[in-house]
């Protein structure tokens, strides 16, 4: 057996939202089949989310998050530098 899941983070992202539509009706965490995928609703292209899984450490140090709410930490944390502003610009929107 390969270390960690043998198949990619979007199939199993697909796997997962798939379950979460069949999952009895009256059950918590049930997702209506009208619904766009995990990824749609979260506006997040494959790449940009593989990117966040796998660098997420490296690309943001004190805080993630959109642009908008790094500055509010930055601003509350008396820092002059918003850090990790263009990976949230890229991944985030």
């Amino acid at each position: 057996m390969p270390q960690g899941l043998p198949f990619t983070l979007p199939d199993y992202l697909k796997l997962v939202d798939i379950t979460s539509r069949y999952i009895l009706h009256n059950k918590r965490g049930k997702v209506e089949h009208s619904l766009p995928t995990i990824l749609e609703r979260l506006n997040i292209e494959h790449e940009q989310w593989l990117i966040l899984t796998t660098q997420f450490e490296t690309r943001f140090k004190q805080a993630a998050g959109k642009v908008i709410h790094l500055e509010q930490y930055a601003h509350n944390q008396h820092q002059q530098r918003v850090q990790g502003r263009q990976s949230a610009m890229r991944l985030l929107g």
